[in-house]
């Protein structure tokens, strides 16, 4: 586990959430308190691109991990922004206009994921872009038919639905779109992600194959999505943080990436265990 993210629940709840708040609170005070963050024993890994490279996407806990660009698409770790510290991945996507079908860069972890866990990423977009037909920036992958084989699942895609608004959809590969909504705003609007700023999106993830089934999305802290249904057929699960697109413009459609975690309970975006 990153050494920057571990952390002890140390006493009850109640000293749990007290020890946090004086965390947070000392965060808006200390501009590099972000090296320190404290986000419990519950993480199970992270990758924060501070080696300059992506071993972390390659650990022992989860059978298999890669790092991968379909040509002329490209993927490294990059100083040029950073969530915290001096790193991240910045995937770049270029062609997508004259080489339709979803081609992209990907950072993977699959094989040995638990049944259940919260899936934590932070993005950053540089610019907006003009969606033509999909960008997806993560994905959920399960064992899915009879014999089962491994199959695309959920889509979280950014869209583009008005000149220089970003916004989110998400898409089931079984049943299409599913609605995603910001509660908090115009419950019928989608909701809108920033550009030149970073954004976490977070996600519960469980796989079943009955009702049992579960995939919760927040942006920002914010909820906007809560689905249950059956997902895959075994045990199986991959997640996937990627920049695949189809017909973006301006290209090449530049993607940052940083500060990605797998835990038992939710990270949030203060970086600190949820109640």
């Amino acid at each position: 586990m990153d050494g920057r993210l571990r952390g002890r629940i140390v006493g009850n709840v109640m000293r749990t959430y007290v020890a946090n708040t004086l965390l947070a609170v000392s965060c808006l005070l200390t501009p590099d308190c972000g090296r320190d963050l404290d986000v419990g024993s519950d993480v199970l890994w992270s990758s924060r691109f501070e080696g300059g490279n992506f071993a972390e996407w390659t650990p022992v806990p989860f059978g298999f991990g890669n790092e991968s660009a379909t040509a002329p698409n490209t993927i490294e770790v990059s100083s040029e922004r950073a969530h915290q510290g001096t790193y991240a991945a910045k995937l770049t996507v270029s062609g997508t206009a004259t080489n339709p079908g979803g081609i992209g860069s990907s950072l993977v972890q699959n094989g040995g994921l638990p049944i259940q866990a919260y899936y934590s990423a932070w993005y950053y977009l540089p610019q907006s872009v003009t969606v033509g037909v999909y960008w997806v920036i993560m994905k959920f992958r399960a064992a899915l038919g009879d014999p089962p084989t491994q199959g695309e699942l959920f889509d979280v895609n950014l869209t583009s639905p008005s000149a220089g608004v970003m916004s989110l959809r998400l898409y089931d590969h079984r049943n299409g779109d599913l609605p995603v909504l910001d509660a908090s705003a115009d419950a019928s609007a989608p909701p809108a992600v920033p550009v030149n700023a970073w954004f976490q999106l977070e996600a519960f993830y469980r796989d079943a194959d009955d009702s049992t089934g579960h995939l919760t999305l927040w942006l920002n802290g914010k909820q906007i999505l809560d689905w249950q249904g059956a997902t895959g057929l075994t045990t199986w699960v991959a997640w996937d943080v990627v920049s695949v697109g189809d017909k973006l413009t301006p290209e090449p459609a530049i993607l940052y990436v940083d500060d990605c975690a797998v835990s038992r309970t939710r990270v949030g975006p203060a970086g600190l265990l949820a109640e």
